[in-house]
């Protein structure tokens, strides 16, 4: 019994893998295999397997996830890009006018404060992480009824 019991301390001790490191203008993105260069915008996930992927932008890693859940979600702040932050529990601001590697116009941020400031100043909208995650989920389609 007490094997058990050490099974079940070790297994609540594991840490969470830590945010990946991306060498920008080398690692390419696992969606679109463009090269990862503005750190804003780059962004990863950890699939159930254990995977690190790394993305040039929001909408490579929410079609490349897709329907599944990763383990994890990271996003830079993008009043730090070197710091990352937790992506679901991150801010997301889409903005016409901000210009991304591939065209999500979205930034992440740590506070909705944040958020509603830079999406006044940038004309955009407020996202949750579950809000933008389904924005760029490609839309269902009807089924065929033959």
């Amino acid at each position: 019994m007490r094997g058990f019991w050490l099974l079940v301390l070790l297994a609540g001790c594991q840490q969470a893998a830590p945010p990946p490191t991306i060498r920008y203008g080398e690692d390419a993105c696992a969606h679109c295999r463009m090269i990862i260069n503005e750190a804003p915008y780059a962004c990863a996930v950890e699939t159930q397997q254990g995977e690190i992927r790394k993305y040039d932008d929001f909408n490579c890693m929410f079609l490349d996830s897709g329907q599944s859940k990763p383990k994890r979600y990271w996003v830079h702040d993008y009043n730090k890009p070197d710091r990352w932050l937790d992506g679901v529990k991150a801010y997301y601001v889409r903005a016409e006018e901000l210009q991304t590697p591939m065209g999500s116009r979205t930034l992440a941020v740590a506070t909705r404060e944040e958020a509603e400031h830079k999406a006044q100043l940038l004309k955009g909208k407020v996202f949750t992480f579950e809000q933008i995650r389904q924005e760029f989920l490609p839309s269902k389609q009807p089924t065929d009824r033959r």
